[in-house]
């Protein structure tokens, strides 16, 4: 008999690390916030959480691909540097590198194990759009740019609901009347 395996949080950041006027200053602290808001339900064994910072492309997909983590991930979450067009990611060599919306799109549209993907840097709408017809269940983008501060305090109050055991639309609404508030 085959044992069930916990579900994968998948948690993948991206700075500029060239241009310091560019540099996320609160992208360590999302990190910190949103692993301490999963805590306990990392502690009680309802899932496992996977960090890479300074992700690359290659990191995406080698997670992904990653016979461990396979057809597990059910949630992917990004923070970093974001157009309607691109991600911002690190080369191997730790240049800043542009990663466009579509093989990325059609890449996480194509796991059946991914139920939500959260965007958090400016302006993924398009990338939401993409997800969703792509078969992703649910996807949480932003139509413009956000503050590092406000990207990051929506990040914790997010994952707090969801750490949890909120249902997404739960956690996602109390997130928001948190900001808005």
């Amino acid at each position: 008999m085959k044992t069930m395996q916990k579900p994968v949080i998948f948690l993948a950041f991206a700075n500029d690390l060239e241009d310091p006027s560019q540099f996320l200053r609160n992208l360590s602290k999302e990190t910190s916030l949103i692993r301490k808001a999963l805590k306990e339900a990392v502690s009680a064994g309802l899932c496992e959480v996977v960090e890479r910072s300074n992700a690359s492309i290659n990191d995406i997909f080698d997670v992904f691909q990653d016979d461990k983590y396979q057809n597990r991930i059910a949630v992917f979450h990004y923070g970093g540097h974001a157009s309607s067009y691109h991600l911002l990611l690190q080369s191997e060599d730790n240049e800043t590198i542009l990663a466009h919306k579509e093989g990325l799109v059609r890449f996480l549209g194509r796991q059946d194990s991914l139920k939500l993907v959260f965007l958090n840097g400016c302006s993924t709408e398009q990338h939401g759009k993409g997800l969703l017809e792509s078969g992703v269940p649910a996807v949480i983008s932003t139509s413009e740019s956000v503050s590092d501060e406000v990207a990051t305090r929506l990040a914790d109050a997010f994952y707090k609901g969801f750490g949890q055991g909120n249902r997404l639309e739960q956690s996602w609404q109390e997130a928001e009347d948190r900001i808005i508030t």
